[in-house]
């Protein structure tokens, strides 16, 4: 099973499909394999070959697919890297996953190596091939078969390299379709960055014949837009873009051809959901995906009703909640959530751990808290690591700062935990106000909070900040 020939298949069986369509206009599947094929030929001359470490940097756009393709073709094991990562980010991913070479579209700050060289595609695509100062050899010698590396996002500490092959990422493509239910006649609006979610849904799209409609930025307006411009039926979009959509204030309806649209990345607040619906009369589905296994999880029958689940395992995955002692949590108790199923990692980068080092009984565990409702519909509580304690009442930060981000004047919100003499500890909460809001409005936030949520989970104190640190993939970092 390889990645690189379910897009000649593609290209065969679509070839006058639109593949992609971007800032430089549309591209038919055909076309877009030959492009692919035309930077693969370059680099095999510059000796890209079996099992190197490439990296794909780039923004959103037809030439991050051609270049990570390209690179695939020749055998490589890709990972792809987000176009406005800092300087500090950069340095630290590349300290942990020695690549032989960086290709770029020149969008993001240009890597640092030995050469560079610059290439382009029949069509005139460009790109910029830089040589690293690393030997050329594989990068994960031990996984056979390996097709991508990417770093988790890193919220609550180091990131780890995840490794996946492409029977691996056939297997997760295949599997979630099951739930999406993707064909040829599809037209995928896509607002994501591409370097997180390539091998997860990119590819995807591309295996079915859909057609990748590229937003030109995150913002309502343009979603709405490019949504009746071309005729969407498919958004895949994070809670943030649900709630500003729903706050978009012109009134403006979706095209009617758009009748599905996902929700991931993190969890998706209940009212944000409702809210949404009632303004477009579309509803939202939640989504679990998580690099290591994929997307075992969606609520594709009762977005509607109960828009707090993600819902049940899709065909072929399992889970369970565990206890602290990794039993099966009694019924309606939270404990943590683990998954396994098709398309699973293969492993870590550094430290080098084989998939089977890892899970526990076959299962992954995740992380993430959870617990089922009466009817087998799984809700998310939060994550393992960051439950406050506040005298004896578990209190999960994720749930306070969806209501926190509930409030009109608050673009970020992290929540995090101060100690307490009496309490043990409380919540504490750090936010970054909306352009045009005023310091002011601090306590209608607390307020806001009080009418929402149990007293033991309101914060005792607020903090205003300037900025939030965000991961690239846009999530508030809390380490």
């Amino acid at each position: 099973m390889n990645v690189y020939d379910t897009l000649s298949h593609a290209a065969r069986q679509w070839p006058d499909r639109i593949a992609i369509i971007d800032a430089a206009g549309s591209m038919d599947y055909r076309s877009l394999w030959h492009e692919i094929e035309s930077l693969r030929s370059q680099l095999a001359q510059l000796g890209v070959a079996d099992g190197q470490g490439i990296g794909m940097q780039g923004r959103n756009g037809r030439a991050f697919v051609i270049g990570a393709l390209a690179a695939l073709g020749c055998g490589a094991v890709v990972m792809p890297i987000h176009h406005l990562l800092k300087p500090d980010e950069m340095s630290g991913m590349l300290a942990r996953a020695p690549l032989c070479a960086i290709l770029d579209d020149g969008s993001g700050r240009a890597p640092t190596g030995e050469t560079v060289s610059e290439l382009k595609t029949s069509s005139g695509v460009s790109f910029r091939f830089t040589r690293m100062a690393v030997p050329q050899v594989p990068l994960a010698p031990w996984v056979p078969g390996a097709a991508f590396l990417r770093f988790t996002s890193g919220t609550t500490g180091a990131a780890k390299g995840v490794i996946l092959t492409h029977q691996g990422v056939l297997e997760r493509t295949r599997a979630a379709n099951q739930g999406l239910g993707l064909t040829d006649r599809d037209r995928v609006l896509w607002v994501l960055p591409m370097s997180y979610h390539f091998f997860a849904t990119i590819l995807l799209y591309l295996e079915v014949g859909s057609t990748i409609i590229v937003g030109p930025d995150y913002l309502a307006e343009s979603i709405l837009d490019a949504a009746w411009q071309h005729e969407a039926s498919f958004l895949y979009v994070t809670p943030m873009h649900v709630r500003m959509l729903t706050a978009q204030a012109s009134g403006r309806a979706l095209p009617p051809t758009l009748k599905r649209i996902m929700s991931v990345s993190s969890r998706l607040h209940p009212q944000s959901a409702r809210d949404f619906h009632t303004r477009y009369g579309v509803p939202v589905a939640q989504g679990y995906g998580i690099i290591e296994v994929g997307l075992p999880l969606m609520n594709l029958d009762d977005a509607v009703e109960h828009p707090e689940t993600v819902g049940r395992p899709l065909p072929g995955f399992e889970a369970v909640i565990l206890d602290e002692h990794l039993k099966p949590a009694a019924a309606g108790h939270t404990g943590q959530l683990a998954l396994r199923g098709p398309g699973m990692f293969a492993g870590y980068l550094n430290p080098r751990k084989r998939r089977e080092e890892v899970v526990y009984e076959g299962y992954f565990l995740s992380g993430d808290l959870a617990h089922r409702d009466d009817a087998g519909r799984i809700v998310i509580d939060g994550r393992l690591k960051t439950v406050i304690d506040v005298a004896g009442h578990k209190v999960f930060p994720e749930e306070v700062a969806a209501v926190l981000d509930q409030h009109p004047a608050v673009l970020h919100s992290r929540v995090t935990t101060r100690p307490h003499p009496q309490l043990g500890e409380v919540v504490h909460a750090e936010v970054q106000l909306r352009d045009g809001h005023s310091p002011t409005v601090t306590e209608d936030i607390l307020s806001f909070c009080r009418r929402r949520l149990s007293s033991h989970k309101v914060p005792t104190s607020l903090e205003l900040v300037a900025e939030l640190n965000l991961t690239a993939s846009g999530k508030v970092r809390h380490g």
